[in-house]
């Protein structure tokens, strides 16, 4: 049985953003090493009884680093990354329509592995060099989402978008869990910089075999099968192939479904980043879990995002297919799961206080739910507009990678002493965004391609022959 081209570039897609999560978070777990820790006496007042090497009298001797850097500079050099990540969404996205996914996306992750081999050599021989070599890591994995997202334009038939989709968002959450889970061993035996060296080689072995692998379209694709290319090409039709230098940008930016959609990925992103970044010191800080433990329940927050982004994915096709409810419906029910039911969950860990069982199940469902998302709003674009799939996608990405700034900033201020008072007001927080975010996408959202998005078919169709 032959396998279909549209899923090997799913599955391609996947690992390839596994690997933009290895380079992201290498830096996150080797920082704890270049800095070295200080020593902790467990004996600290907590609310909470300890869970492990933190409870009762035991302490942690001071391991001194490579570094000694203070917290702004280590705030500089961790979130150099976001800002060039950040601000290159929509040209991304404008390169990979212009030059095609394939190579944009290829070429884009080849200079990422080169500057995470290098980032060593180079923050070793200077701060701010460390900190150019992030931004503009960054820069190159902001090709990553809205390449992919673009991909599906031409390559996925409309029943099968979303779980297309799923798949490759899926390794996300893939990558995380995998680089929490081995980044410690690897680290510990063999130094900080080995992490850079190992996800660098990873990441080029991906970038060989996406370049065999991959094609832009169907067309172009020398080892598809004949009925696979006249499937695809019948299912999408001449929408889902872009007019060449044509971007009805202000018809984009003005438009209220997209907006609902760019709302709902926004807060979608609150949560899941104010879970990433402060899930470990909640399960440390408060509950009083030791690191061993609480590395543990964070990989599982990422296992279960995993798994559940590909089952929700692929559900949602399925309703679609025997049309159960409606395309827009399914997208609707998946966003309140995704933003209400997690939303929910993380207000009532917050008042479970130092049940640890029920807090940790809460925790662990508002962190898995929120990929609901995924089949949900954040597939948004593949029904309004295929053809420009990618750049709606930048857009949106620009506008919610902004809580990875503002969200730490707020919670930072807002946590003083670490209780649980303090946390119920993080959590609280984080639920009115995620059912505000919501809203727009709910009363507004649609599952029509716009008008903006359409253009003439048989000047396309001309332009297709010439180009292939």
């Amino acid at each position: 049985m032959k396998v279909l081209c549209r899923y090997i570039l799913s599955v391609a897609g996947f690992f390839g953003i596994m690997n933009v999560y290895f380079c992201r978070i290498n830096l996150s777990m080797a920082v704890v090493d270049m800095l070295g820790r200080k020593g902790h006496n467990s004996t600290t007042e907590s609310e909470c009884e300890g869970f492990g090497s933190h409870g009762g009298n035991n302490t942690e001797e001071e391991i001194k680093g490579e570094f000694d850097w203070d917290q702004a500079e280590r705030g500089l050099v961790l979130g150099s990354y976001y800002y060039g990540y950040t601000a290159f969404q929509v040209p991304a996205a404008w390169l990979a329509a212009k030059f095609g996914f394939k190579r944009t996306f290829g070429y884009s992750m080849m200079i990422a592995s080169i500057l995470t081999c290098l980032f060593p050599w180079l923050v070793r021989m200077n701060l701010y060099l460390g900190v150019v070599a992030r931004s503009l890591l960054g820069i190159a994995h902001a090709v990553s989402f809205p390449s992919l997202s673009g991909a599906w334009g031409s390559w996925a038939p409309p029943m099968e978008r979303t779980q297309l989709n799923g798949i490759t968002v899926s390794g996300a959450s893939a990558g995380t869990c995998i680089i929490f889970f081995l980044a410690g061993g690897v680290i510990d035996w063999l130094g900080w910089a080995s992490i850079f060296y190992l996800t660098a080689a990873v990441n080029l072995v991906w970038v060989m075999a996406w370049f065999y692998l991959v094609y832009d379209t169907p067309q172009k694709h020398p080892r598809i099968s004949k009925e696979e290319k006249e499937y695809i090409i019948e299912s999408i039709g001449s929408h889902g192939y872009r007019v060449e230098n044509k971007t009805p940008w202000k018809s984009i930016f003005l438009s209220a479904p997209v907006w609902g959609l760019v709302l709902g990925h926004a807060a979608s992103n609150w949560g899941n980043y104010t879970l990433n970044q402060q899930l470990p010191t909640y399960l440390n800080n408060v509950l009083r879990f030791d690191l061993g433990l609480t590395g543990l329940l964070s990989s599982l927050c990422f296992v279960l995002q995993w798994i559940v982004c590909i089952l929700a994915s692929w559900a949602t096709d399925a309703i679609r297919a025997k049309n159960i409810i409606s395309t827009l419906w399914i997208r609707r029910i998946n966003t309140i799961i995704g933003l209400w039911v997690t939303g929910l969950c993380i207000v009532l860990a917050g008042y479970a206080g130092c049940e640890a069982p029920l807090a940790i199940l809460l925790l662990l469902l508002s962190a898995g739910l929120n990929t609901f998302t995924v089949p949900g709003c954040k597939s948004s674009m593949l029904d309004i507009a295929p053809a420009y799939s990618g750049i709606v996608f930048g857009f949106s990405n620009t506008i919610s990678n902004i809580p990875g700034f503002v969200a730490p900033q707020l919670v930072g201020a807002i946590i003083q002493d670490s209780t649980i008072s303090e946390w119920r007001t993080v959590f609280w927080v984080t639920a009115a965004v995620h059912v505000a975010g919501s809203l727009l996408y709910l009363f507004k959202g649609s599952d029509k391609l716009q008008e903006w998005a359409k253009h003439d078919s048989k000047s396309n169709e001309a332009q297709n022959k010439e180009k292939f």
